[in-house]
Order: C-alpha cells, then structure tokens, then sequence
C-alpha cells in the first residue's frame, strides 16, 4: 500500500491523471500534462483507487479518464480511444458498455 499513498500524494488530484497503461510489466501513468510515472503497483490496484472517479477499464492493460477522451476511431474493426497521440484499445467485451457511459458523461 506503500505505492498507492505515493501515488495519491503524488497525485493530489484525481482529474490530473488521463489514463493509465501496461507496458512489458510496468505500470506506466499519463498525467494530462503530458509527464508519465511509472508506478509499481498492479493496474487493479490503481482501477480502486479511482474507482469513484470516472475512470474505465477499457482493455486488461488500460484504465482511461472518461472526462479526457477526445476521440474514437474505428481501425481494422476496433475501437480506439485517441488521447495524447497515442491510440488505446477497446476490448470488444468492453465496447458497449465504454458507449454507455460516455453517452452518460457528455
């Protein structure tokens, strides 16, 4: 638990984050200035964390801020979330459920 208090120390608001992803085995925090923090913590620990913010697991390796999507696009018949210049999947079995709730949030 010793991470997460870094983190929320480190983050002192939840609204700075933009997403959060996987990369060979780190878990990697893009903040909406542009900087990144690796954290060593699994990404479900960070999906708790946030949980009563609007965040959304979007793929095993991605936990998005709904409120900074700015873009979706359909590439080679799956979703993307465009943020930041990178392009973040959406799992099919998530799809449906990511429209709803940004039905919900805009």
């Amino acid at each position: 638990m010793e991470a997460l208090e870094a983190l929320a120390n480190k983050l002192q608001r939840k609204d700075e984050i933009a997403y959060v992803y996987l990369f060979h085995g780190y878990t990697i925090v893009v903040l909406k200035n542009g900087t990144n923090e690796v954290i060593d913590m699994p990404i479900d620990a960070i999906e708790k964390y946030l949980s009563d913010y609007y965040f959304f697991r979007t793929h095993r390796s991605v936990l998005v801020n709904l409120l900074k999507i700015n873009e979706l696009e359909i590439k080679n018949n799956q979703l993307l979330i465009k943020m930041r210049g990178h392009e973040l999947p959406v799992s099919r079995r998530r799809k449906k459920k990511l429209l709803e709730l940004l039905g919900a949030v805009s």
